[in-house]
């Protein structure tokens, strides 16, 4: 164990040299790449054109069109709706108006100066919490959604590191990938909500370790190998002990 010990307690070192030497908040080029990510203070919505796409839900509104009036349904993988008197009418990647427009299109076929209104369950779009907090996963994406909001319901642990939250806007375009650092503690304490993002489709959000809930991780995932061999030299001497050996 002394020989385990010698290996393990200059990791220990290293890293709280390594976590002591490091900036606790965002570096000056973290905080720069803010500009890619909209500003809550700046915005009403994150978006200015929701498009639907499966499993979003539908309900039509066509008082003149009984067959497809008050229908609710929802948008089959195929991203298609199957309408009465319309058959089958594709809507995916449509906005809420531009769905309106094409089935008062259609139904004019059949009635005129018909008004078509549509009303969207949105149950497609997420952005995703990961780390160290409570309630970590998808969240429905609602175009409102801000960095605080998403972290006051995601409740980040005490294992968590509050001066060093990731937000993350991921795409497959190399250029169009942005990684910014807030400091939760600086917008509560403070008051300061130049960081407080309006959270996008698809953004992750990440809640690391704080530095020393790392250095417990790693001592325990260095620890678990000989765990079984010292619980079983444990179990053995107190056997030993108590047999009188």
């Amino acid at each position: 164990m002394r020989q385990f010990a010698r290996m393990v307690l200059p990791v220990i070192l290293i890293a709280l040299v390594a976590l002591a030497g490091g900036c606790a908040g965002p570096t000056q080029q973290e905080r720069a790449q803010l500009k890619y990510f909209q500003k809550s203070y700046q915005r009403t919505v994150s978006t200015d054109r929701y498009a639907v796409a499966p499993p979003d839900v539908i309900t039509i509104h066509a008082a003149l069109a009984p067959e497809v009036n008050n229908v609710k349904q929802q948008i089959a993988p195929d991203g298609t709706l199957n309408l009465d008197l319309l058959n089958r009418v594709y809507v995916a990647g449509m906005s809420p108006p531009e769905i309106e427009k094409l089935l008062a299109e259609k139904l004019r076929t059949y009635y005129k100066d018909v008004k078509v209104g549509v009303d969207v369950d949105y149950r497609s779009q997420w952005y995703y919490v990961f780390g160290q907090t409570d309630h970590s996963g998808p969240k429905r994406y609602t175009g409102r959604d801000t960095l605080v909001g998403a972290l006051a319901e995601a409740q980040p642990t005490q294992l968590g590191w509050p001066e060093r939250i990731y937000v993350i806007k991921p795409s497959a375009d190399p250029d169009q990938r942005h990684v910014t650092v807030v400091n939760l503690k600086e917008i509560i304490q403070q008051g300061d909500s130049t960081a407080n993002v309006l959270l996008e489709q698809d953004d992750i959000v990440y809640v690391p370790y704080n530095p020393l809930a790392a250095i417990g991780v790693s001592v325990q995932n260095l620890l678990f190998p000989v765990q079984p061999v010292v619980q079983a030299a444990g179990s053995a001497s107190a056997l030993s002990y108590g047999a009188g050996f």
